[in-house]
């Protein structure tokens, strides 16, 4: 099967998408996955890393409602939707797959006029515009979450679960079960309010000296928060990016970070108790929404950015540390979400789909 994968913007866009490829390549030596995305997102350096082939088309967000507005946006989406046409032509794929974003648009309009069976996959709780809209065209809809086939279209929904990286793997005995291992990361952009919560966290961290702090800033920040960690006692390791994901998954007790859909299923395959501050201006607000239904599953604390303080903070890591027994459920329920076989239900569902 060739399959052509529309990813781009973000990483809980682009990841999944890689994810899928990897295992459709690794299941058969005549079986190829082609990406479109855009010139503007982390896909451009991304998606060739990885090792696939990448096309760029013009696609852009969804404008303003007035009517100059709506009409630029219309004339961009045709430009793209041409763009893509040209593109699906030349690689004539069994079958598209939509990862979500504004990319995605003109890929499966395009997909649809040259009768190409076209499928979607939702990462978030709350689905995007994008794939609300798409929901109705495309034979099938893969969600992440079980709760989000309410949101979309009828009938054409399947709980695929997100697919994750094939690299990833869990790491035992690195831990010292003395210590209390805090991870901090916002992203691989970093997240400076999440940032400067952990740096005002710190002075109530002094008297706890099992306390390590492994905290990635971004490139932005990491000499402004290296110089706030010179100043305390707390053990600590201080990075801009780091590859080593699952070495500090393992070394942790407790996460703190951003609500993407990618970050919640790494937490759920890692069994992760988390202090979760959605970015406030996602899409949709989508990382709330990600963040709400982990904690009704009890898998995690919900703390808004505008109330994400030291103190605050503080107080949930403080009664964490009093009860390791609650981080081990809270790791255990978030744990429940994780789907094993994403990729694979995904690439089964669309040939059940082409069958």
């Amino acid at each position: 099967m060739k399959l052509v994968i529309s990813a781009g913007g973000t990483g809980g866009h682009i990841f999944p998408g890689i994810a899928v490829a990897e295992s459709l390549t690794a299941q058969n030596a005549g079986n190829s996955a082609v990406f479109i995305g855009t010139p503007y997102g982390l896909e451009k350096s991304i998606i060739p890393g990885a090792g696939f082939k990448l096309h760029l088309i013009e696609a852009h967000q969804f404008l303003g409602r007035s009517m100059v507005h709506k009409a630029v946006t219309i004339l961009r989406i045709i430009k793209g939707i041409l763009m893509c046409l040209k593109v699906l032509k030349m690689e004539r794929p069994d079958a598209i797959l939509g990862m979500g974003g504004f990319t995605s648009v003109p890929v499966i309009l395009a997909g649809k006029m040259l009768g190409m069976p076209c499928f979607i996959h939702e990462q978030n709780v709350e689905p995007g515009l994008a794939n609300k809209l798409l929901s109705r065209i495309t034979r099938t809809v893969f969600v992440s979450f079980d709760e989000t086939a309410e949101k979309m279209a009828p009938g054409r929904t399947v709980h695929s679960g997100n697919p994750l990286r094939q690299k990833l793997k869990r790491i035992e005995g690195i831990k010292d079960q003395a210590s209390f291992g805090i991870f901090v990361f916002g992203g691989s952009r970093g997240a400076r309010s999440i940032n400067d919560a952990v740096i005002s966290l710190l002075p109530h961290l002094e008297e706890y000296k099992n306390v390590a702090i492994y905290h990635q800033t971004g490139a932005d920040d990491l000499n402004r928060v290296q110089e706030a960690y010179a100043k305390t006692s707390v053990a600590h390791e201080v990075f801009a990016f780091t590859n080593e994901m699952e070495r500090y998954y393992a070394l942790s007790d407790v996460v703190i970070s951003r609500a993407g859909a990618t970050t919640i299923f790494e937490l759920a395959f890692f069994r992760k108790a988390a202090i979760l501050i959605p970015y406030p201006y996602s899409a949709g607000n989508h990382q709330w929404q990600n963040a709400a239904y982990v904690e009704r599953q009890g898998g995690c604390h919900l703390v808004n950015n505008d109330e994400a303080t030291g103190e605050r903070l503080f107080g949930l890591i403080r009664q964490l540390m009093k009860n390791r027994e609650l981080i081990r459920q809270m790791g255990k329920n978030l744990g429940r979400i994780f789907v094993d076989d994403a990729a694979l239900r995904i690439i089964g569902g669309i040939e059940h789909g082409l069958s």
